[in-house]
């Protein structure tokens, strides 16, 4: 039978184990694994339960970090504006060229992507406040950089905007039809995009 010494020791060690791992595996952690989760399988495939079990962790380790799953899903699409949109900026800007050409490589890269997690992210979004206004921002940060790229090949500024938006709408519609679009065919319709936007 356990002694109450070897139970407050088994207890204790148990704790500081637990303080090891939770220091090893932070808040950024159970990020990536949401973020993998809602890539394959949408909110619902966020769990609290199987991202511990992925980590090797227990259930309440998650709260070390995060207030609750909504928070981690909030977190979710912060991991989501930072790599599909600022870091996307940054490396279309790193490898230079005219503006029209940026413009041109910018959309191949959206294009390039199915949009499945884009809809997830969404299709949460509308059903969330915050994250419907977080998604919003993320939405302007994206047609900002389109309009400045289309000011600097000649279009006016507010026609620029428009065609941005338009454009970006666009983009975003050709994620929802009933069947998937080819890669190829993406690309030819991006193009053809590309060119509506300047002429």
């Amino acid at each position: 039978m356990e002694s109450i010494i070897d139970f407050i020791h088994n207890r204790v060690n148990t704790h500081c184990m637990e303080q090891q791992v939770n220091a090893r595996l932070g808040p950024d952690a159970w990020v990536n694994v949401a973020y993998e989760a809602f890539e394959r399988g949408g909110v619902n495939a966020v769990r609290v339960d199987p991202l511990a079990k992925q980590l090797g962790i227990t259930r309440g380790s998650f709260y070390w970090h995060f207030k609750d799953r909504r928070a981690l899903l909030l977190a979710v699409i912060e991991k989501w504006a930072t790599l599909a949109t600022d870091d996307t900026i940054r490396a279309n800007e790193a490898e230079g060229g005219p503006p029209s050409e940026r413009l041109l490589r910018l959309l191949r890269t959206c294009a390039s992507d199915d949009g499945r997690l884009e809809m997830s992210i969404r299709a949460w979004a509308n059903e969330d406040a915050e994250a419907s206004h977080r998604v919003e921002a993320i939405d302007e940060r994206r047609i900002g950089y389109m309009t400045k790229l289309s000011v600097a090949c000649g279009i006016a500024e507010d026609d620029a905007y428009m065609r941005s938006r338009v454009g970006y709408l666009a983009w975003l519609g050709s994620y929802t039809g009933a069947v998937p679009t080819p890669i190829d065919q993406r690309m030819a319709d991006i193009e053809c995009l590309w060119r509506m936007m300047l002429t």
